[in-house]
């Protein structure tokens, strides 16, 4: 098995429940930086994605997850692209040349756009975030690549792409975390502005189990329920100020230029989409272990 981004937080969540599982017996884990799990079973290889020869790395390889992604914003927003993007498109053709079974192309429910509001949607929704969201641009772009690799393919390999919710836990390290444990929390319209937290452990379960039955196809990845950032702040007894959207992003511009935010407005948006996993569960029997409040809970405790 070939794990991509095997030192992320994704990647060391996957790295923790693969090494447990009997039926994985050896993982060449992909990463440019040292991993936070050691174990007999994996082996890492530095590589750059973008650039160096994949052969060597996927070969023999029967399944592949792919969780390398530059998720925390840089400056030149091509770069990231070069990354999501360009990397996503060699890691599923490697995959494929290398003979895997099952490839797991890791997108998020923010490849349909930013949402507000409560509206559930499946798989039936059109995705098409726009450039002005860097990251959700770019998911939905490496899933548009897929899609066209699917109308050539000649079906010998299973391609799941999993939209994951916001993924809390404690492997879990990023701005928007931290944002959301703060004191008081700058929002717009946060009565209205909903988010899914998926607990990594329920994570790790749905890609095991994509894994083992070799799937095809796109799902969505999310627990039961949702919550706005007003009641997020009222579990966390923080303040919670209601900025309009064009300001707040206005602010995190200004912000991130002058080097005092670690995001732009590109992150800035009114909520998550919401969304079910029925389809997953179905395909799978999928069925997370932490609704979206006890994950919330778990993660403002940590």
């Amino acid at each position: 098995m070939v794990l991509t981004g095997a030192s992320g937080d994704f990647g060391t969540a996957l790295l923790r429940g693969l090494i447990l599982r009997d039926e994985v017996d050896h993982v060449v884990a992909l990463a440019r930086s040292p991993l936070r799990v050691r174990h007999p079973k994996i082996a890492q290889h530095v590589i750059d994605l973008t650039t160096d020869d994949l052969d060597e790395a996927f070969a023999g390889a029967d399944a592949v997850i792919h969780c390398a992604f530059m998720v925390e914003e840089p400056r030149d927003k091509e770069s990231a692209r070069v990354v999501n993007v360009d990397g996503s498109r060699r890691v599923l053709l490697a995959a494929e040349s290398a003979g895997a079974r099952v490839c797991v192309m890791t997108s998020s429910i923010n490849a349909y756009g930013p949402r507000g509001g409560p509206e559930v949607i499946d798989e039936t929704a059109a995705i098409g975030a726009g450039e002005e969201h860097y990251y959700f641009h770019h998911k939905a772009l490496m899933e548009e690549d897929v899609r066209r690799w699917r109308q050539t393919a000649d079906g010998r390999m299973a391609v799941a792409v999993l939209r994951p919710a916001y993924v809390v836990g404690p492997d879990m390290a990023n701005s928007g975390l931290e944002t959301m444990r703060s004191r008081v929390v700058l929002h717009p319209s946060p009565r209205r502005s909903y988010f899914q937290f998926l607990h990594q452990d329920d994570l790790v379960d749905a890609y095991l189990r994509v894994l083992l039955a070799g799937v095809d196809g796109e799902f969505n990845l999310g627990p039961e329920g949702a919550m706005t950032v007003s009641e997020l702040c009222r579990m966390n007894r923080s303040v919670c100020i209601p900025v309009p959207l064009g300001p707040s992003r206005r602010l995190a511009d200004l912000g991130f230029r002058l080097g005092l935010l670690p995001f732009s407005s590109h992150w800035v948006t009114r909520g998550e989409p919401v969304t079910t996993s029925q389809r997953l569960r179905d395909a799978t029997g999928w069925q997370p272990r932490y609704d979206c409040a006890d994950a919330a809970r778990l993660m403002l405790a940590g």
